[in-house]
């Protein structure tokens, strides 16, 4: 403990920098933790919803998450369900913590034409 005081006063003593401190402290054990940038649940639709072409590009915050169905297209919902993916199963588990990647990634046909969906977590 004592050696750790040691490092923090060096830095605000301005004898070393935040970069050297970093590297005494782990050198030391002792880790500082470092903020995690916001997490997002990405959601990308390419495909087409009554014949029409449709692109959702979609960036939430994960305390938003459950915000994502009023997003997504009706047949995007419906081509998830034929896929087996529970949206609202899927949500469920987001607001509950999910680590970072892909988290679904459908690429299907709809009335011939292709659809594809991807939602991750970055």
């Amino acid at each position: 403990m004592e050696e750790k005081r040691r490092v923090l006063e060096m830095v605000r003593a301005g004898e070393i920098g935040v970069e050297e401190a970093l590297a005494l402290l782990e050198a030391l054990g002792e880790r500082p933790k470092a903020s995690s940038p916001a997490r997002l649940l990405r959601v990308r639709v390419d495909g087409h919803d009554q014949g029409k072409p449709v692109k959702v590009h979609v960036n939430l915050p994960l305390a938003l998450a459950e915000l994502l169905e009023k997003f997504l297209p009706e047949e995007a919902q419906l081509t998830l369900g034929r896929q087996g993916v529970n949206l609202k199963e899927l949500l469920a588990a987001v607001g509950q913590g999910v680590p970072e990647g892909k988290l679904v990634e459908v690429e299907a046909e709809d009335e011939g034409k292709p659809v594809r969906i991807l939602v991750e977590v970055v």
